[in-house]
């Protein structure tokens, strides 16, 4: 049973959109409910994780849940939140702090940790706020998100869940939040996007992974984008259970211009445009992950590494 949790959040100069981020995950801290027998809960067990055939994708295909999830109550889970500010120009630290000081109603069994420093890039800030949280507090658990993003009630919740079911990574979905994406893209994006069971997505701003896992992995490495692409990768190479899910839906930032040059804004952006000038995907674009057959080889990682140097600059 999971007991001790990590959140983990990268930002860059995002004052105006971290406050709702820190909402979010303290109503995610609270949604872990208050029933400590969840261990006893009838969702699928170990034995129902069972692992791909032969030549098939890892991402693994769960069996539906089975009757109502019990919860396990915040008095029962710590919670460290550890927010990475990269190079942060404006006000995010300290609308970070006033939003969660505000938005904390755990009791005291959360903290926010906020570090600061120069790591110019989306999977060194990442990485550095799940060095701290794995320092700090020793958690079982590491959960990612973005500080443009905001993640659903059942988030923790659900990957304790499924953690104690045997799941050592969960793959969440997102969408551009509506009120600020153009409505066309948004209607294109949905188009372009499977948000079901066992989709092929893959997002920073919505996964968990077992500690254990990702001090074995080496963790998310510092690149400009797609550090969590490589982190999958990574995880499948050693017989992780990796499990893709809609059920915990995040709404991201619908803003067209972003921090990452391949980022999410990135591709809205593309959407945006008329459809003979968006015809180009650039390599490795952060937003058109999918998996397609069985985790790549040791030498296909290294070729995503090459390819972000080259196109995931700042």
């Amino acid at each position: 049973m999971i007991r001790r949790i990590a959140v983990i959040i990268p930002a860059c100069n995002e004052e105006d959109r971290v406050g709702r981020c820190l909402e979010s995950v303290a109503g995610a801290i609270a949604g872990l409910g208050h029933d400590p027998s969840f261990a006893r809960s009838e969702w699928a067990s170990v034995e129902d994780v069972a692992g791909p055939a032969p030549g098939t994708s890892r991402i693994d295909a769960m069996p539906p849940l089975r009757g109502a999830p019990r919860a396990v109550g915040t008095g029962d889970v710590e919670v460290t939140v550890v927010l990475a500010a990269d190079g942060c120009t404006d006000r995010t630290v300290e609308r970070a702090r006033q939003a969660w000081a505000v938005s904390n109603r755990d009791g005291g069994r959360a903290r926010l940790e906020i570090v600061s420093g120069q790591w110019h890039s989306a999977g060194g800030a990442r990485a550095a706020a799940a060095r701290q949280a794995l320092a700090a507090s020793d958690p079982e658990w590491i959960a990612s998100t973005d500080a443009d993003t905001m993640v659903p009630e059942n988030w923790l919740r659900y990957q304790v869940q499924r953690a104690g079911a045997g799941v050592d990574a969960i793959l969440g979905t997102v969408e551009p939040d509506p009120t600020e994406c153009p409505p066309h893209v948004y209607e294109l994006w949905q188009r372009e996007h499977t948000l079901v069971e066992s989709h092929p997505h893959i997002h920073a701003a919505n996964m968990g992974v077992r500690a254990s896992f990702y001090e074995h992995t080496g963790g998310f490495p510092p690149l400009a984008c797609s550090e969590d692409e490589a982190l999958l990768a990574a995880l499948h190479r050693v017989g992780a259970r990796v499990e893709a899910t809609d059920r915990i839906r995040a709404v991201t930032s619908g803003r067209l211009e972003g921090r990452a040059e391949l980022g999410f804004a990135h591709h809205l952006r593309t959407l945006s445009l008329p459809r003979e000038e968006s015809e180009w995907r650039a390599p490795a674009s952060p937003i058109a992950k999918t998996l397609e057959g069985p985790p790549s080889p040791v030498a296909n990682v290294e070729t995503i590494s090459i390819v972000n140097q080259e196109v995931c600059h700042e």
